[in-house]
């Protein structure tokens, strides 16, 4: 493995292979003897968006937290296939490679799609509780499901022109401005500087188009009912992006799933008040000690 830059030894930033992809990672908190927490990001945002959360994570869990395939630091599909089935394995063999296990997952918009395909797919046997943040976890409605996926699909085979406009434009302070804006959320400008960043960079961009053109969730929702671990759904009522409406209604019909509203906050609620996401977290592993204690865990099958 190597170390990115000299930062704490409680705070690494990583590069390793795992699997068929080179990763960036980050670690956090003790890696013994505290409770294993996994932190996934949502599709064009990479593992910083997780910052604001740590300082109140670190002293309470043992935390990993990766760029997914195309994103960040980590390197995407050769083959452009990112599908959340694809997504969910490469994860299993990062997690496998480091010799890990979490005993909780968090997930964001798309992350929290991954999050349940890994569960679904047995890569998280050890796991006993989800969190999901204003979780992506069903097909677009109506026509947009149908549109949206092709016209990503073209802009993924268009070649290094397209990365190279957006990285020219979508980061002008305006345009960059009213993305936030339609998420939303409001963000100071350490959160706006790290989508500027990410913006910056052609690979990064790819690698959202190649998830958005290969991102399918009609089989995931077909199969929610098989998810036996508790879910929590996190939602903030003022998303633009995912619905809160969305989480509410799978709360209602999916077994172990709780709704969890978060009134004034957007789609990137853990970056605007990670002080109410970490507290999500840590009723979460309360609840997960009781189960424990009370009810041996079979794990997800």
């Amino acid at each position: 493995m190597k170390t990115d830059s000299p930062l704490p030894s409680e705070l690494l930033l990583q590069q390793l292979q795992a699997g068929a992809l080179r990763w960036r990672v980050q670690r956090a908190g003790s890696q013994t003897g505290l409770p294993r927490l996994l932190l996934l990001h949502g599709t064009g945002s990479s593992l910083q968006s997780w910052a604001p959360c740590l300082p109140g994570l670190a002293e309470h869990f043992s935390l990993l937290i990766p760029d997914l395939p195309g994103h960040g630091g980590s390197e995407g599909f050769a083959d452009g296939q990112a599908s959340p089935a694809r997504m969910a394995q490469a994860l299993g063999e990062l997690l496998a490679a480091l010799d890990w296990q979490p005993e909780l997952v968090a997930g964001h918009s798309a992350g929290a799609a991954v999050m349940v395909q890994m569960c679904l797919d047995g890569l998280l046997p050890q796991a006993r509780g989800l969190l999901a943040v204003n979780g992506a976890l069903q097909p677009l409605p109506g026509l947009m499901g149908v549109v949206a996926p092709a016209v990503a699909k073209l802009a993924a085979r268009s070649g290094a022109w397209l990365p190279a406009w957006v990285t020219r434009h979508a980061g002008q302070p305006r345009a960059l401005k009213n993305l936030i804006a339609s998420t939303g959320s409001r963000l100071d400008e350490s959160g706006v500087q790290h989508y500027r960043e990410l913006l910056a960079q052609p690979a990064h961009v790819r690698g959202v188009l190649d998830m958005l053109a290969s991102w399918r969730l009609e089989d995931l929702q077909a199969r929610l009912p098989e998810l036996h671990l508790p879910l929590w759904l996190a939602a903030g009522l003022a998303d633009r992006t995912v619905a809160p409406v969305q989480s509410l209604e799978l709360a209602r019909w999916l077994p172990g799933a709780s709704f969890h509203p978060l009134p004034g906050l957007g789609h990137l609620a853990h970056e605007e008040a990670p002080e109410r996401v970490n507290g999500l977290l840590m009723g979460l592993r309360d609840e997960a000690r009781g189960r424990a204690t009370n009810v041996p865990s079979s794990g997800q099958p």
